[in-house]
């Protein structure tokens, strides 16, 4: 998804861009958790800016729908899978170690799970933390802000 918004602010590799926020759209733009306003006429975006916009400058915002729909199936597989082999694990330990079967599954389901958390927590922190970003695109129009 498109958008245009208003640069406000820069810092280092980043801006924040005040876009308008039409209730049909807002409702269904993936970037919504990071945009401070909900419920409001505008949003202010956190954006990556590769093209040094400053504010002032009218720009073209590319939010990446396509990389959180992925991040999104990754995450809740990751948790399905986490918590079947939490729940294989806790059973078959529970013929080893004489323990209830739902006891040790729940153990398993609750290890597996927090494994499971810290495990993806560690892997977007590092490495796909850029990618789900909007990102500016295009600068429209060359703003004339005093700073």
């Amino acid at each position: 998804m498109k958008d245009r918004g208003l640069v406000i602010k820069t810092s280092s590799d980043f801006a924040e861009v005040e876009v308008q926020c039409l209730v049909e759209s807002c409702q269904k733009c993936s970037a919504r958790s990071l945009c401070s306003g909900l419920n409001q006429s505008k949003g202010l975006l956190k954006v990556k800016n590769p093209l040094k916009a400053s504010p002032g400058d009218r720009v073209e915002v590319e939010i990446p729908e396509k990389d959180y729909n992925k991040a999104l199936i990754f995450i809740f597989s990751t948790f399905l899978l986490a918590v079947l082999l939490g729940i294989s694990v806790g059973h078959f330990s529970s013929l080893v170690l004489s323990v209830s079967s739902q006891e040790a599954g729940l153990v398993g389901i609750i290890l597996a799970v927090l494994l499971a958390a810290g495990g993806l927590f560690r892997y977007f922190r590092k490495k796909n933390k850029d990618l789900l970003y909007p990102v500016i695109i295009d600068i429209i129009k060359k703003g004339d802000y005093d700073g």
